[in-house]
């Protein structure tokens, strides 16, 4: 594999996505184990995959035309997909003023990344990674990453609240 193709891939690590499609290729010599190793990367960072292609040896016509048509073909399957459907944002009803402050003080302190300073709210939580809003500090998983800078929960400190 690539130097820069094996760091990208590094970087990934533990990265997920959602509504990606990616599709590994590449040419190989006597082992060929780079293009498998990619689409493994990517499948675990969450993209859906399309059919990898792998040439053999420097390509020659024959496969460069192989590998022109497998690009048409992944571009008109990615094309002629249905989009995903994105939900309808409901709004909760209000509740008094009184309610609501009780309620966020159930849901425990705020956390803030201790590398990066991302706020973890709990009102709010975190969709992206399938954290509903109302879900305490406590019982994200363990395997919770920061969004901005990929780290775990170790790193969060109580956001400190200034005194009125």
């Amino acid at each position: 594999m690539m130097p820069k193709i094996a760091g990208l891939v590094e970087e990934m690590t533990g990265l997920r996505f959602r509504n990606k499609r990616a599709s590994a290729f590449g040419s190989h010599g006597w082992s060929g184990g780079a293009v498998d190793r990619l689409s493994t990367r990517l499948q675990d960072a969450g993209f859906e995959m399309s059919l990898s292609l792998k040439a053999k040896w420097r390509p020659d016509i024959d496969a460069l035309e192989l590998c022109r048509q497998h690009g048409r073909d992944i571009a008109r399957q990615w094309a002629l997909s249905p989009l995903p459907v994105a939900e309808a944002a409901t709004t909760p009803e209000p509740q008094d003023c009184a309610c609501a402050a009780a309620a966020a003080a159930d849901l425990g302190p705020m956390m803030q990344c201790s590398v990066c300073q991302w706020v973890y709210d709990p009102a709010k939580g975190e969709p992206n990674q399938d954290v509903q809003p109302g879900t305490p500090w406590s019982e994200v998983p363990d395997n919770f990453l920061c969004p901005e800078c990929s780290l775990g929960k170790d790193v969060f400190d109580v956001l400190a609240t200034e005194a009125k």
